[in-house]
């Protein structure tokens, strides 16, 4: 890489765009400035339509940025900033279905979704993504027999290179629909996602901590069969990784003891960021993670609303 550029790079991820000779563009981690050609903020279809046809370059797509290494932006593209292109297009609660423009953030779903005691069929477990980014990643959440985001995706309209707008869904120009959910960007741009929902039940939270090799019968039998299991994850503790917490979340009937409906926006999280550098650094932060700090952490089956 030319020094200049290596400079202009350098000096943009400083905050002083304003020296560089092109636009940068970086994700979350400011770590990955990307230096293009042109970045575009669009409103309308239209807009895209119109940049697509004009630009035979390479384009990118980003939206909340948190795909980290360089992914959400191409050396020298037309970038589509699409964190504006957010609005809700269509909501009907009485059929579970609600369609979005892809830069709206799942969180801003949730809240328009669960004064209808509605919730997502399907999303990753972090809220602050936003749809287009999800889908073009083909996210998937902690849903049991749900699979990946797609599951849950009924329609999609995408602008290909070309400019032309299709219509796309399971049935229906079904190759671009499995081609552009989790083909980052590289089919076309979508400009709109059709999602189902879900009812927003009360989730009671169950842990069990065993040995690995009980693992694949604990989940067959307590899990994979229980109409009740919406969620599960399991961790495997270092560092020998030989035994696992598993924990689930089943509906249930008993009163709620979290309250919040949805997690609150712009939270301090400073202590769990701290914590969490400490048990990455050390072999006794890991010990103090699963001898002390997750005993506590699952003392009680919280019961919360699917949404929070």
């Amino acid at each position: 890489m030319p020094s200049r550029r290596r400079l202009a790079l350098a000096l943009a991820s400083l905050g002083l765009p304003a020296l560089a000779r092109q636009p940068v563009v970086n994700d979350a981690t400011q770590l990955n400035p990307v230096e293009v050609e042109r970045i575009l903020v669009p409103r309308t279809v239209d807009e895209i339509v119109a940049a697509l046809r004009a630009y035979a370059g390479p384009v990118s797509i980003g939206g909340a940025r948190y795909s980290m290494g360089g992914q959400i932006a191409a050396d020298r593209s037309l970038h589509l900033d699409m964190r504006g292109f957010d609005q809700v297009v269509r909501f009907v609660p009485a059929e579970r279905s609600i369609t979005v423009q892809p830069g709206i953030t799942w969180r801003r779903i949730q809240a328009i979704i669960d004064p209808h005691d509605l919730a997502l069929q399907v999303m990753q477990s972090y809220a602050d993504f936003t749809v287009g980014g999800s889908l073009g990643v083909n996210a998937h959440g902690r849903y049991v027999g749900q699979g990946p985001l797609v599951s849950s995706v009924e329609a999609i309209r995408l602008v290909l290179a070309d400019g032309a707008v299709i219509a796309a869904s399971p049935t229906r120009n079904s190759e671009l629909f499995y081609g552009a959910i989790g083909g980052y960007g590289g089919i076309g741009v979508i400009v709109e996602a059709a999602l189902r929902l879900a009812d927003n039940a009360a989730l009671e939270r169950r842990s069990r901590v065993m040995p690995l090799s009980d693992y694949r019968q604990f989940f067959t039998a307590r899990i994979g069969t229980n109409p009740d299991a919406v969620m599960h994850n399991a961790t495997l503790y270092p560092d020998d990784y030989t035994l696992v917490r598993a924990v689930t979340f089943e509906r249930t009937r008993r009163t709620v003891t979290l309250p919040n409906r949805l997690t609150a926006i712009g939270g301090d999280y400073r202590i769990e960021r701290r914590l969490q550098e400490v048990i990455s650094a050390s072999h006794w932060g890991k010990e103090l993670r699963r001898r002390v700090l997750e005993p506590l952490l699952y003392s009680t089956d919280s019961v919360e609303w699917r949404n929070h």
